[in-house]
C-alpha cells in the first residue's frame, strides 16, 4: 500500500552521494511509515506519512498532473509531467543511494496511468491504476478479517517483535481486527468517493479527493492503530507483572 492511497510507506536510510552523510542522515535513518511509528513510543505523522521527502514523492505527480490539465486541458502533457517527476526523483535515490522501493512502486501506477489516459484522451483514465489498488487492497482486508487473520495484524506482527505471537493472544486478535477494520473503512470511503468522480468525468475534483483522502486520512487511521498498538502492549507488560506477582503469592 502506498502511501498516496493511504497505505504504509516504508522509506528507506539516506546517504549523500560518495557514502558520506547528509546532515540529516540522522533524520533519514528514522523508521518510515505504519511499520515504523508503532516502533516508537511517541506518534510522529512525519514518519508516519513518510517523511517530507516522502509526501514530496506522493503528493507531486497527482498535484501536477491536475494542475497541469487545468491550465492546459491537455491530456498528454499532464501525463508526461508526473510521469517524468517519478522518474526524477527516483534517479535521485538511485545517485544516493537510497532504496528506490517506494518510488518504483509509485512510478508503476503513475506511468500504467498515464498510458491508459493518453490512450484514451480521457484524464481520468489517469487515476484508473489507484482506484484498482484501493479495490484489491479493500478486498484484502475485509477477506482477512473474515479468515481471521487481520492483515494489520499479520503485518504488525512481523514488523514488532513484541507482538509476534498476536495470532495466539484473543486481546491483540480484538486490537488488530479493529485496526483492519479502521484501514478497510479508509478504503471504503475513498471509493465511495472517487469512483463517482471517476465515473463523472471530473478529473480535477478526483484529483482533489484523491490528494485529500490520501496521506492526511492514512495519518488519522495510523494513529488510532498506534494508540490501540500502544494500548495493547500495556495491557501485556501488565499481566506479565501481575503472572510473576500472583505466582508469588
Amino acid at each position: 500500500m502506498s502511501a498516496a492511497d493511504g497505505g504504509t510507506p516504508e522509506q528507506g536510510s539516506g546517504s549523500a552521494p560518495g557514502g558520506g552523510q547528509r546532515q540529516d542522515g540522522a533524520e533519514d535513518r528514522r523508521a518510515r511509515g505504519l511499520g515504523g511509528v508503532l516502533r516508537q513510543e511517541e506518534f510522529s505523522v512525519r514518519d508516519a506519512v513518510g517523511g517530507p521527502r516522502g509526501i514530496a514523492e506522493s503528493v507531486a505527480p497527482t498535484l501536477l498532473f491536475v494542475v497541469l490539465f487545468v491550465v492546459t486541458r491537455s491530456v498528454a502533457v499532464a501525463a508526461v509531467v508526473a510521469v517524468a517527476v517519478v522518474v526524477v526523483a527516483l534517479v535521485a535515490r538511485l545517485v544516493q543511494r537510497q532504496s528506490p522501493q517506494t518510488v518504483l512502486g509509485g512510478l508503476i501506477g503513475v506511468a500504467l496511468g498515464a498510458v491508459l489516459a493518453l490512450r484514451s484522451g480521457d484524464g481520468t483514465d489517469f487515476y484508473a491504476p489507484g482506484i484498482a489498488i484501493n479495490v484489491v487492497t479493500l478486498v484484502l482486508l475485509v477477506v482477512s478479517v473474515l479468515a481471521r487473520r487481520p492483515l494489520i495484524g499479520l503485518v504488525v506482527g512481523a514488523l514488532d517483535p513484541r507482538v509476534e505471537d498476536w495470532a495466539q493472544d484473543p486481546d491483540a486478535r480484538r486490537v488488530y481486527t479493529r485496526a483492519t477494520w479502521l484501514f478497510a473503512g479508509l478504503y471504503a470511503a475513498k471509493l465511495a468517493v472517487q469512483v463517482p468522480l471517476l465515473l463523472a468525468g471530473q478529473v480535477a475534483a478526483m484529483g482533489v479527493a484523491k490528494l485529500a483522502m490520501g496521506l492526511p486520512l492514512f495519518a488519522v487511521v495510523a494513529y488510532l492503530v498506534w494508540l490501540m498498538h500502544r494500548s495493547l502492549l500495556a495491557r501485556r507488560a501488565a499481566r506479565a507483572q501481575d503472572g510473576p506477582a500472583h505466582r508469588a503469592g
